[in-house]
């Protein structure tokens, strides 16, 4: 039987997916696209695939893998993959993988651009500017970026290549990884630290982690409490690392110097919400990722997954490999 790849939700800068359909239909599988939303609509419509890739607005739940017999692989569009309950998969025989290399380059750049903002005072200034004020450029307290310290939470991908760009700022950057250890960190040029130590000392603190339950509210009011008054968080991974509430009370009451988000606890950010309305934070919408570059090279990536897995039954970005000897048998 031919496989089956399963585009569960649409999303417009990708229709009408000639290239997609150009390349899986090459490697001779039938590439089907939908827009399934719920679990429902999912199990109605998705009965034949072995290969589901997921977007940014649709889920695949325990339920719906226990009734899609023939899901083998799930693929999600992008690096984090918090909408797919890997554990569950696992559990089930069934692979997930994301795409690794999506955007690592262009994340860097939003966070290093959301740092020199937010400790320029960039949106500050520009938002008096176009009230036709004239502000002194003694209102706030500015520093020069040569010689502070980022403190870099995670060491991954987008995290070092944050790193080594403030490093060619002049800047000192230290980081902190559950995951590697001291040599690891060391082998990238940057200081290993504690959580607590990287939290006290940086003067910017970029967070580069997923979204998981270890992870979730990791910035919580705790760990905003042991930054410095001067300091500034960024955020480019997930929204949900950082409890919103906590940060923009910590904001509110000047705990910490600012912020640069590009990411939400809730997305949209909902209208009225109180970060919209705080002075020293910068705000981006869910964008740092995008460049026609890494759309590019996502599309090429996705469907490369594909290919690997249509010849091998397996593909390198795999999140959960300990899955390779429980596999669903591909059903014929």
């Amino acid at each position: 039987m031919t496989i089956q790849v399963f585009q569960a939700d649409t999303f417009h800068l990708l229709a009408p997916y000639a290239f997609e359909r150009e390349q899986i239909t090459r490697y001779g599988a039938e590439f089907v696209v939908a827009d399934c939303l719920t679990d429902d609509e999912l199990i109605a419509q998705a009965g034949n695939a072995e290969i589901i890739l997921l977007a940014w607005r649709g889920v695949v739940t325990p339920r719906a893998m226990d009734a899609l017999p023939r899901l083998r692989l799930i693929v999600r569009w992008g690096v984090g993959f918090d909408q797919i309950d890997a554990v569950a998969a696992t559990q089930r025989g069934i692979a997930v993988a994301n795409a690794p290399s999506y955007a690592s380059e262009e994340v860097a750049e939003q966070a290093i651009a959301l740092m020199m903002a937010a400790g320029r005072r960039v949106a500050w200034f520009h938002d008096r500017m176009r009230r036709d004020e004239w502000p002194s450029a003694q209102t706030n307290k500015i520093h020069r970026i040569k010689g502070r310290t980022l403190a870099l939470i995670g060491a991954g991908r987008i995290a070092a290549a944050t790193g080594w760009r403030a490093r060619g700022l002049g800047m000192n950057v230290i980081a902190y990884d559950r995951y590697l250890s001291a040599e690891a960190i060391q082998h990238l040029g940057f200081e290993p630290v504690s959580f607590e130590d990287a939290l006290s000392r940086g003067d910017y603190v970029s967070v580069h982690v997923p979204l998981n339950p270890e992870t979730r509210h990791l910035i919580d009011a705790q760990a905003l409490a042991r930054m410095q008054p001067g300091a500034f968080l960024i955020n480019t991974s997930r929204g949900g690392v950082i409890d919103q509430a906590a940060l923009t009370d910590a904001l509110a009451h000047g705990r910490i110097a600012g912020a640069g988000l590009d990411v939400y606890e809730t997305e949209p950010l909902p209208a009225g919400d109180p970060m919209r309305r705080l002075e020293h934070v910068t705000l981006t919408p869910h964008m740092a990722a995008y460049s026609e570059e890494s759309w590019h090279g996502l599309r090429v990536e996705m469907c490369d997954t594909v290919r690997q897995w249509i010849e091998g039954s397996w593909a390198t970005s795999v999140v959960n490999p300990q899955v390779r000897s429980r596999l669903r048998p591909r059903q014929g």
